[in-house]
């Protein structure tokens, strides 16, 4: 069971929102978007979401770590495998998002300080390259699970290395929709109905 384990720390949960595309459609799209990493394997489960299985540990988290991705225009939501991961749930409720922290000053970029302030939001999972390096001083972005079912923050409030507390302004690359009706993500019956609505 250790060895399964081991193998499957390699995979990551892919999920499109919308209709499912074709295996045949995944393996084109890995192999032009993700041709930096050796050709993974490609599994379907009929709950709609994929496992990529990859050959090492350093593809399978720079492909994680590399950003939003589409497929048709449709957002793809990457998660990675987890021994407690449950094919038949509804929905991934907790997912990674992709967050931006504008004109946070520079004496809150410490690895600690950063992930403190992401630990508002949920779990930091990865700064960028550019956060981790500070070649970029204009925002700091974190990879961040975060639970959808609860209203994402436009702010927070964060205190320095010093003690000193002030709001924090909260930018999304990408928020997926969530259906409390139907508890999938991609729509919202609420706001599908209020448009119908003359």
């Amino acid at each position: 069971m250790a060895n399964e384990t081991e193998k499957w720390q390699k995979a990551i949960i892919l999920y499109v929102i919308g209709t499912s595309p074709s295996i045949g459609t995944m393996e084109r799209f890995i192999a032009s978007q993700w041709n930096f990493a050796a050709k993974p394997k490609v599994y379907y489960h009929n709950e709609g979401y994929f496992v990529i299985l990859f050959n090492t540990m350093e593809d399978k988290n720079e492909v994680l770590y590399s950003g939003t991705h589409t497929i048709g225009n449709k957002p793809i939501i990457l998660k990675s495998w987890s021994a407690d991961f449950n094919f038949y749930d509804e929905v991934l409720k907790t997912i990674p998002l992709w967050v931006s922290f504008s004109n946070l000053p520079l004496n809150c970029w410490g690895k600690i300080t950063l992930s403190r302030i992401a630990s508002g939001l949920g779990f930091p999972i990865y700064a960028d390259e550019c956060t981790s390096s500070t070649t970029r001083i204009s925002y700091a972005r974190v990879l961040i699970e975060i639970d959808i079912l609860k209203k994402l923050p436009k702010c927070i409030i964060v205190q320095d290395p010093y003690g000193k507390e002030f709001e924090q302004v909260v930018e999304y690359d990408w928020v997926p929709q969530y259906c409390h009706k139907c508890l999938m993500v991609g729509h919202d019956c609420a706001v599908t109905q209020a448009v119908a609505e003359p």
